[in-house]
């Protein structure tokens, strides 16, 4: 009997998960998804499997962490015996093997056998009788009587498993990935209200990235969105800038001597060096008007900004736009005639409700 494919589940910043499915369905050869799951504002999840290599899954830059399942747990008692049943069936769980294979796939330069340090991280959503790290300790007690390799638990240099009880489900997942999937290589300039590079990577996705593209970010800030929409394919030039001197600098000094060709200056997003109808691909992280700007200055910039859009987007272009300031936002769309919203994504940012836009130029 063929082994069924490994079950994947991928961290997202909250609210991207959705994003993350339509980059996967793209992506990675026959894709089935699982299904998605919203942890608080701790993160979002997507479970799927799909028949590419593991290191297909592993280029995916919407997602923040890519995991293996080991243990899939439906209806796990909330009461104080739901413990002996995870401690058991994550002692019993056949999985744990597929799951190593992977984990050597992914980091070839890590030995894996023999004696196996590991470590536990839990999250609970669940209500239940018992507490999360009573949850964790139940895990390390399965793994640490497993037959089939000397577990050992630790700290350092050690095999991460993440145990998230959901309602009704319990996931056992093996960490593939490292930590440049969340922190890129790239990042060496760091700007305070910089984007992350998951949820860059979303935004430029969703603008429909073609070879022949003109990308814009007119408020680049540390080059997040630029340098996404570079790694996600061809493209015909790249132009960004920024009012702040310091942005500008950043923003040069992340990109290097890459992405050629790429343009960097200072500039006023509501009034831009670039002639009507140049750009076929935008997308921007808008000031809240929290840590950067107010609310107050959010009233003048967004109509202004829009309009500005709509002067340099060509006709059936698409503007992705991240704001948690959606009423000054909705307000300032809602007079602007030639730009149609498409569709919206709630999402969270640092803990704040922020929501993802679609745009189309008319």
């Amino acid at each position: 009997m063929k082994p069924a494919r490994p079950l994947y589940l991928a961290h997202t910043q909250p609210g991207f998960e959705a994003i993350a499915v339509e980059e996967a369905q793209q992506q990675l050869d026959r894709v089935k998804i699982d299904s998605t799951y919203s942890v608080g504002d701790k993160n979002g999840m997507l479970l799927f499997r799909h028949s590419s290599d593991v290191d297909d899954a592993l280029e995916l830059r919407t997602i923040e962490d890519l995991f293996v399942v080991v243990a899939d747990i439906d209806n796990l008692p909330t009461s104080r015996e739901g413990l002996q049943h995870l401690e058991y069936l994550v002692n019993q769980a056949p999985n744990f093997e597929q799951g190593l294979n992977l984990l050597r796939q992914a980091r070839p330069n890590r030995r894996i056998g023999g004696k196996l340090s590991f470590r536990v991280v839990s999250r609970q959503i669940e209500r239940a009788a018992y507490r999360r790290v009573d949850a964790q300790r139940a895990v390390e007690r399965g793994i640490s009587m497993r037959g089939d390799h000397k577990w050992r638990l630790a700290e350092d240099n050690a095999i991460e498993l993440w145990l998230t009880l959901l309602p009704g489900r319990a996931l056992l997942a093996l960490r593939l990935s490292d930590e440049q999937m969340r922190h890129r290589p790239y990042q060496v300039a760091h700007l305070s209200a910089s984007l992350r590079p998951s949820a860059a990577a979303a935004l430029c996705w969703l603008t429909e990235p073609q070879p022949d593209d003109v990308f814009l970010d007119p408020m680049c800030g540390a080059g997040t969105l630029l340098i996404e929409r570079a790694e996600l394919g061809q493209y015909r030039a790249l132009e960004g800038g920024d009012i702040r001197d310091e942005a500008v600098a950043a923003a040069l000094r992340n990109i290097g001597p890459r992405y050629k060709p790429i343009r960097v200056q200072k500039w006023d997003a509501t009034q831009l060096p670039l002639d009507a109808g140049s750009i076929s691909a935008a997308g921007v992280n808008l000031p809240f008007g929290r840590q950067i700007g107010t609310t107050q200055e959010n009233r003048v910039l967004y109509p202004a900004f829009l309009r500005e859009m709509t002067r340099v987007l060509q006709p059936k272009s698409r503007l992705a736009v991240l704001t948690s300031d959606m009423r000054t936002f909705d307000e300032a769309l809602r007079r602007t005639r030639d730009l149609a919203k498409q569709t919206t994504y709630r999402v969270q940012i640092l803990g704040q409700p922020a929501m993802v836009y679609l745009i189309e130029r008319r």
